[in-house]
């Protein structure tokens, strides 16, 4: 193994530090609320490890430039697909909330402030990402598509805490709701059987 210079053990440790801190995290959050193990941002990462390697195994400077380079660019896809897989995440959680409480009336939550700041930031959040697939599509730069991943990701992440600094809010209302409709069943019951009950002691 080739004792490499100080620079290029820096860059090296930039690329450690991105993956200790920023993607393994991320993969965590994923797997926390997709249950799914992101194997395109593994495959990023096993090219990352895989380019580091080289650098270690040689002394041509340019080549350990170039994967050096290489790796940059893989350890920043890796990242770009850990925004996208937490937006594809956030999404699918809010369609979850939506069918929980699609029966529950939410309008007077935080004196009914809650339910349209909640449309606008999710409104905002899928033109984000319309925004950044598009983006992905047209093979713009990498640099360009992180960003427009970034502010995409934010902009879910956003729309997730929100509902989870109101969750208790919203089970209180939906609680009531339920006990309110299982209170009317029982009521219609209760005045259906009387009705026939009535209907029975005429007959007799």
């Amino acid at each position: 193994m080739q004792t490499l210079n100080e620079t290029v053990n820096k860059r090296i440790n930039e690329i450690h530090d991105k993956y200790l801190n920023i993607i393994s995290p991320f993969i965590m959050q994923i797997e926390v609320l997709d249950g799914e193990h992101p194997v395109e941002i593994m495959n990023e990462i096993r090219a990352v490890f895989g380019h580091l390697s080289k650098c270690h195994l040689s002394s041509d400077d340019n080549f350990i430039e170039r994967n050096l380079s290489k790796a940059d660019s893989h350890i920043k896809r890796a990242i770009i697909d850990c925004f996208k897989y937490l937006c594809f995440a956030y999404e699918n959680k809010y369609i979850d909330f939506d069918k929980k409480f699609k029966k529950t009336d939410l309008s007077d939550i935080d004196n009914g402030e809650f339910l349209p700041n909640l449309c606008l930031k999710r409104k905002r959040s899928m033109d984000k990402l319309v925004n950044a697939k598009v983006l992905e599509l047209s093979q713009t730069d990498d640099d360009t598509l992180f960003q427009a991943f970034e502010e995409a990701y934010n902009t879910y992440a956003d729309v997730y805490n929100y509902i989870g600094e109101s969750y208790a809010k919203l089970e209180r209302v939906r609680r009531k709701a339920r006990n309110r409709n299982v209170w009317a069943i029982i009521g219609y019951c209760v005045g259906v059987a009387g009705l026939l009950a009535s209907i029975v002691s005429i007959i007799l």
